[in-house]
């Protein structure tokens, strides 16, 4: 039986081969089914386009939902990141959306089959424009009680007005 070396020089062999270009050198098994149920025709490559950035290419499964799409796009971002910069990922899906033949793609919970998606669609980065009146509230910061041990300057004293 080989040892974990050998197979791990086996595999390295194999990555090198012209065939398997599409592969990327430090995928998970999760990685290897997608792309394996891609050439089956069980799943979908997608490109996502990121002006002015590089597009990403990513390959989900039929069954899958938004939300999945959203995680492998930020798996393989972080993947191709040489840095170790924090991506706000909270930031970035509450101010952008998906974008497919210029509809919008908001529900998380949507099936890309119902979403139309196919084999080789590309996907568009677009700011979520928020309706008049509709847009997130400002932050309000909480007014300090004034410190007792303070006097007051240019205040006149509550004088007691209780008859006598």
């Amino acid at each position: 039986m080989p040892n974990t070396s050998q197979l791990k020089l086996q595999l390295q062999e194999l990555l090198e081969d012209d065939l398997l270009q599409d592969v990327p050198k430090n995928a998970s098994l999760n990685d290897i089914e997608l792309l394996i149920a891609a050439e089956e025709g069980r799943a979908f490559r997608i490109r996502v386009d990121r002006h002015p950035l590089p597009p990403v290419y990513i390959v989900v499964e039929q069954a899958a939902t938004l939300r999945d799409i959203k995680k492998r796009i930020q798996d393989q971002v972080e993947q191709t990141l040489s840095t170790a910069k924090h991506i706000s990922w909270k930031h970035i899906w509450t101010s952008y959306c998906l974008l497919f033949q210029g509809q919008r793609l908001l529900d998380d919970h949507a099936a890309v089959s119902r979403l139309g998606l196919h084999q080789d669609a590309v996907l568009k980065f677009s700011r979520i424009a928020h309706e008049r009146g509709r847009h997130r509230p400002a932050r309000h910061w909480h007014k300090r009680k004034p410190d007792s041990s303070v006097k007051q300057l240019n205040r006149p004293k509550k004088e007691n007005t209780s008859s006598r």
